[in-house]
């Protein structure tokens, strides 16, 4: 006899479909937008997180990542142009193989929405993913091709079975790409915001294309989805990921410290600093220190700028500093010691009685009654 029960249809079924997933995992693209103003990055390792906790799962294989920097017609505060956010992008990109940038969206002379965006996207992906099949199938291929198109004014196309159904959707998904939109927990609970989004935009993010939501320990999406029908509607296509390691960069951030001189080094890549003191974006041009018009008192090379009275710069050896003339002859080696300078003069008069006294009116002056107001 044995304790395990004998398994049903359904979940032979569905061990099935696991082990299919597993083994064939579906191959998705991260897409983020944003206004990347400037690139940080925080905004580059959300794609390396996300990317971790998908592979983890065994049912995801990212295949590339995509920046889309914002147009600017979007009308935002301190918004550079295009033209800087993309080129700050383009350095901050050049030590990553996987993650690009795509301009199509920052080209629009107006706002986008985010739906269209990924629309966009999905079908470039699904161009892309059409080139790069086979010119010539083979005979096999070719009829497989042909079982698997569906002609929309087919009325048998309503008569199939459900088998039949899933049988074509897998030959069709079989080397799909799907796109998924890569965000922080402030996007997922702006989707609350009234006016903000519109519902059929919502509801096609997360219903056909899908999110990855980074989101800080501490916050709580999950609670948020709950609260929300459409997002309760797809939870199923939404992927909570928890950064463990703390990490509050933002691009607001940056752009406050660089208004007032401070470091930025290590919150952004090297190459986009360099940019951004070579054409003085973000009010760098008023900052003296970052624009080296006078060295910064923090900076390495600060000792090497100043002007010594010896051209040679300051002695690696202990040199003598010459003594004040009163104090010249003072070894008692020397003889007796020289007078005093004529500058010393005694800090207090030979009236000791008359100081005394004036500190005494000062302080009942001080501590009179009607002066305590």
């Amino acid at each position: 006899m044995t304790d395990e029960f004998p398994s049903t249809t359904e979940d032979a079924a569905a061990r099935s479909d696991s082990e299919d997933t597993m083994s064939n995992p579906t191959k998705c693209v991260l897409l983020a937008c944003g206004s990347f103003n400037p690139v940080t990055n925080m905004h580059l390792r959300m794609f390396e997180i996300a990317r971790d906790a998908l592979h983890r799962t065994q049912k995801f294989s990212v295949v590339k990542g995509i920046i889309s920097p914002v147009s600017d017609g979007y009308g935002k505060k301190d918004l550079l142009p295009a033209s800087h956010r993309c080129e700050m992008l383009k350095l901050a990109l050049k030590s990553s193989n996987w993650i690009n940038m795509d301009t199509w969206e920052c080209e629009q002379s107006k706002w986008t929405e985010t739906a269209k965006v990924l629309k966009y996207h999905q079908s470039k992906v699904d161009r892309e993913s059409n080139m790069r099949s086979k010119p010539a199938p083979t005979k096999k291929r070719r009829k497989d091709l042909r079982n698997v198109q569906i002609n929309s004014n087919d009325n048998d196309y309503d008569d199939m079975s459900v088998d039949d159904h899933n049988a074509i959707n897998a030959a069709l998904k079989k080397d799909s790409v799907s796109v998924r939109l890569l965000c922080g927990a402030d996007l997922l609970e702006s989707f609350g915001t009234p006016g903000l989004w519109a519902d059929k935009d919502i509801e096609e993010i997360v219903g056909k294309y899908g999110l990855v939501c980074i989101t800080r320990e501490g916050s709580d999406p999950r609670k948020f989805i709950y609260e929300s029908d459409v997002l309760s509607k797809y939870q199923e296509n939404i992927i909570i990921v928890t950064e463990w390691i703390f990490n509050d960069i933002s691009s607001t951030k940056i752009r406050r410290a660089l208004r007032r001189g401070e470091s930025v080094k290590y919150l952004l890549q090297d190459v986009v600093i360099d940019y951004i003191r070579a054409n003085h974006l973000y009010g760098v041009e008023d900052n003296k220190y970052i624009n080296d018009i006078i060295p910064s008192p923090v900076a390495e090379n600060a000792v090497s700028d100043v002007q010594w009275p010896n051209s040679e710069g300051p002695s690696s050896e202990y040199e003598e500093v010459p003594r004040s003339p009163k104090r010249i002859n003072e070894d008692p080696f020397d003889g007796p010691p020289s007078p005093k300078s004529p500058r010393h003069v005694p800090c207090m008069g030979p009236d000791l009685g008359s100081l005394v006294r004036r500190v005494r009116n000062v302080r009942i002056i001080a501590y009179a009654p009607e002066t305590c107001v």
